[in-house]
């Protein structure tokens, strides 16, 4: 499993769009908007129902605050379900996965498992285009099968992250484009050359 990928990029598709939707855009803004600013985690001031091309990090902080800002507005079965898939989520990101954490992904993802129902039932799955989706077939969902297996084959899923690599993507190659003149391939290799003979 690939961190960026499967698990903070699935909770932003699917966790915060059922949370959004059972809480309400405009509510769910407004509680993001009145958090408290914490040194080194963003603060969404417009709330996170509007955001486009949402990084890692900050798909991250949003993690962070979404459960307890939408608790009270939301079916408990729900939430119960909601907060399983969380836990699995954390639980995964682990740097040491033993037997005892691997029964507790386990049950995590049982527990989900038997909520998930609720979801569907409060009407709050929806597609792109806001309607409600009466299935769970979501790729990423199935996938999560695969990683207690993948865990005992493999070891740690935190081995696999491509966090330094997208994050080297980014300042190597996405931050110098953006302040290009669009000439973008000789205006890249230009800077590589620059910054290697520094």
């Amino acid at each position: 499993p690939e961190f960026l990928h499967l698990i903070h990029c699935k909770f932003y598709d699917h966790n915060a769009k059922w949370l959004i939707c059972a809480v309400g855009d405009t509510e769910i803004n407004f509680q993001f908007s009145v958090l408290q600013v914490i040194t080194g985690f963003h603060h969404f001031h417009g709330g996170i129902s509007k955001l486009k091309q949402v990084t890692g990090h900050a798909q991250c902080n949003v993690q962070c605050s979404i459960v307890a800002v939408s608790m009270d507005a939301v079916p408990s079965t729900m939430m119960t379900a909601v907060q399983a898939l969380m836990d699995f989520q954390y639980l995964v990101q682990s740097p040491i996965i033993d037997d005892i954490q691997l029964t507790h992904i386990s049950t995590a993802l049982e527990e989900f498992h038997a909520n998930k129902d609720a979801i569907i039932d409060s009407g709050f799955c929806c597609g792109q285009h806001g309607g409600v989706i009466e299935n769970w077939y979501i790729p990423k969902l199935e996938l999560m099968q695969s990683i207690v297996p993948s865990i005992r084959n493999t070891g740690v899923p935190l081995q696999w992250t491509t966090d330094t690599t997208e994050h080297a993507h980014i300042t190597a190659i996405k931050d110098p484009a953006f302040s290009s003149n669009n000439n973008y391939d000789p205006q890249i290799c230009r800077h590589l050359d620059r910054t290697n003979k520094c």
